[in-house]
């Protein structure tokens, strides 16, 4: 079972990847009037914001799940999984912003408004 939670796990943080570095495919053409709109602006935070939690949280949950065999019922081995699962997730979720900032921003062509 904790092998199907892992591979669920890190399912969410790849979808929480996909949506940081593809956000204009979920968007129909033209939904905001311009890219420093105010609509266009909160939906690149909530954007930045549910992809940063899903990276963190898959990242998290996939090694909870494939470390919790290796903590053989010790609470000394048992903080040490937690704590490495949560630094990695720190680590994938920076890493992830981090490429997520470094591709130019969307260009649309379409003459019905901006997307992001």
């Amino acid at each position: 079972m904790q092998i199907v939670v892992s591979l669920l796990s890190a399912a969410f943080a790849l979808f929480g990847r996909w949506i940081q570095l593809h956000p204009e495919k979920i968007v129909p053409t033209g939904q905001f009037m311009g890219p420093d709109s105010v609509g266009a602006r909160l939906f690149r935070l909530q954007v930045a914001v549910i992809g940063t939690i899903a990276v963190f949280g898959g990242t998290y949950g996939a090694l909870n799940g494939f470390l919790q065999f290796a903590t053989f019922g010790s609470v000394a081995l048992g903080w040490t999984m937690v704590l490495t699962a949560v630094a990695t997730g720190i680590v994938a979720a920076i890493y992830v912003r981090r490429e997520a900032n470094a591709r130019p921003m969307h260009q649309s062509n379409s003459p019905y408004g901006w997307w992001p």
